[in-house]
């Protein structure tokens, strides 16, 4: 993992926010050790960049703000033949800063349109982004079309037992369109 611009990996949001900063670097999943264990392999990577801003409330005050972005390819174990796919990720994820994590979690509840979390003087910003990375992952990756062979393996006297399969309905379209020409 390698973060350009003084190579930060921790913030202080409070001043990152108010000085509207941007953080840039690359995500390489042999680096992060949660991440890659749901990879297939180290291959790919993912460039991100954090920007920081103060937004001000209606009511008053001004909220620090963050927005992370992340983008490229990974390689994931596909769901049906467990070789590796790559798997293209872009995603943009805003955050509300919060003073402790009671408030991120109870203004978190109350928020639809950004995520509350806890800010700090060191803030870690990579996991920040390993985590997104990890979340951002697709539930059952797969391949458009796997090589796996149709052939299954011979289950013994139990398939030959089988019944066989009913023959195939008509269409049930198709009967209601002759029941309405009536007989022929």
């Amino acid at each position: 993992m390698h973060a350009r611009r003084g190579s930060r990996t921790t913030i202080d949001t409070d001043a990152f926010t108010r000085a509207g900063e941007r953080l840039e670097g690359t995500l390489r999943p042999g680096d992060c050790s949660r991440l890659r264990e749901l990879l297939a392999d180290d291959r790919g990577e993912l460039r991100w960049s954090l920007r920081g801003e103060r937004r001000r409330r209606p009511e008053g005050g001004s909220d620090g703000l963050l927005e992370l972005t992340l983008a490229g390819a990974l390689q994931l174990p596909c769901v049906r033949c467990l070789e590796p796919v790559e798997t293209a990720m872009d995603e943009t994820r805003q955050y509300r800063l919060a003073l402790t994590e009671a408030q991120a979690e109870r203004d978190d509840l109350e928020s639809e349109d950004v995520d509350v979390i806890t800010g700090g003087q060191n803030f870690d910003v990579l996991a920040l982004v390993e985590d997104e990375a990890i979340m951002a992952l697709p539930l059952a990756p797969s391949h458009a079309a796997c090589g796996l062979p149709v052939d299954l393996p011979d289950a013994g006297p139990a398939a030959e037992a089988a019944p066989e399969a009913p023959a195939e309905r008509p269409n049930p379209f198709a009967v209601l369109e002759r029941l309405k020409r009536g007989p022929q």
